[in-house]
């Protein structure tokens, strides 16, 4: 793909995809890990993030649930810490993608945005996203494997 085939909701992509609309794909094939990410990952990427915001907007207000145990009390410091990192991950990928939105309505010059977001990283920012999302839910994994099984 070449980067004005570029689709979607930005607010899924990958890094590898913000990648390409700052810089372009040959400047992609550069890079291996991003280019792999791209070349094979875009749509598993965009449906892992939409079940992940469909489990994190469901959760509920933990604020309600008093821990009986350490093992709760670190389960829910996990979820907490989940719906944080997601939210981070939601508020920067809502951020940069309504300016490319609002362009492709007409109302935003491309090049512009390119050469903004290619000297603020922003595949970078959501890369960095991304891996805490990561991390939050490997260790959400870890804590609620500790819990008995009717928890």
């Amino acid at each position: 793909r070449a980067s004005g085939d570029l689709g979607g909701d930005g607010r899924y992509w990958p890094s590898s995809a913000w990648f390409v609309f700052c810089h372009g794909s040959r400047e992609l094939e550069r890079h291996p890990a991003l280019h792999e990410e791209y070349r094979t990952c875009l749509d598993a990427h965009s449906l892992g993030l939409t079940a992940l915001r469909c489990f994190v907007e469901l959760l509920p207000n933990f604020d309600l649930f008093e821990a009986c145990d350490e093992n709760f009390a670190a389960a829910l410091a996990s979820l907490r810490d989940l719906r944080a990192a997601w939210e981070r991950y939601w508020a920067d990928a809502r951020r940069f993608w309504q300016p490319i939105f609002d362009a492709f309505r007409g109302n935003g010059d491309f090049a512009q945005l390119r050469a903004a977001f290619t000297e603020a990283t922003v595949y970078r920012s959501v890369s960095d996203d991304i891996s805490n999302i990561r991390s939050a839910l490997e260790s959400t994994k870890a804590t609620c494997r500790k819990l008995p099984g009717s928890s």
